[in-house]
């Protein structure tokens, strides 16, 4: 929830497998099926290379051998294709935070349907954070990238510290302030 303290790889949210499952249960079987046809189609394939080699059966014979054990390995990579598809979107099901850090907006609730595209949740690093204010533009000679700054946040008690990292090179129109953004060094 909000607020929640998460390690990396911890799991977030676990969406509903069952469409996934029976993809992959298919996608298994289909393999399954596809490489029988082709051990078969091999072994047939052997077989009457060998009657060809002792005059027993007709080019064309041999031909539809290689044919058939041509399409039987071709269907077998498209299984595994399949298969490695099937498996990719299972996992997906369940996401997890990929770095450690703090649930910042939780988006989704139980049972809400999720979307591609769709952010489910908003992780943030608190080493990461940083501040971004304005100052009146006929102050910006006075501040310089590299500058330790140190400001108070409405709302908090505290002072934070922190360096300046850019300085927005263009004022705003209409209040002819200067944005600046500072990295957080003190929390």
């Amino acid at each position: 929830d909000n607020g929640d303290m998460v390690k990396a790889g911890e799991l977030l949210v676990q969406l509903d497998q069952t469409t996934y499952r029976d993809k992959l249960l298919s996608a298994q079987e289909a393999e399954r099926s596809a490489l029988v046809t082709s051990d078969q189609a091999a072994k047939q394939l052997r077989r009457m290379q060998s009657l060809q080699r002792q005059n027993l059966v007709t080019a064309e014979v041999l031909e539809a051998a290689e044919i058939k054990a041509n399409q039987a390995q071709s269907d077998l990579a498209s299984a595994k294709a399949r298969l490695v598809e099937a498996r990719q979107q299972m996992e997906r099901t369940a996401v997890r935070a990929p770095f450690s850090g703090v649930v910042a907006l939780r988006k989704t609730s139980a049972g809400d349907t999720a979307q591609v595209g769709k952010a489910l949740m908003v992780v943030i690093d608190p080493a990461s954070m940083r501040f971004e204010g304005f100052i009146a533009a006929d102050q910006v000679g006075q501040v310089k990238i590299g500058q330790q700054v140190s400001f108070k946040v409405n709302g908090y008690s505290q002072r934070f510290s922190g360096e300046i990292e850019r300085i927005n090179p263009q004022a705003n129109e209409t209040t002819r302030q200067v944005q600046v953004f500072v990295k957080i060094t003190e929390q």
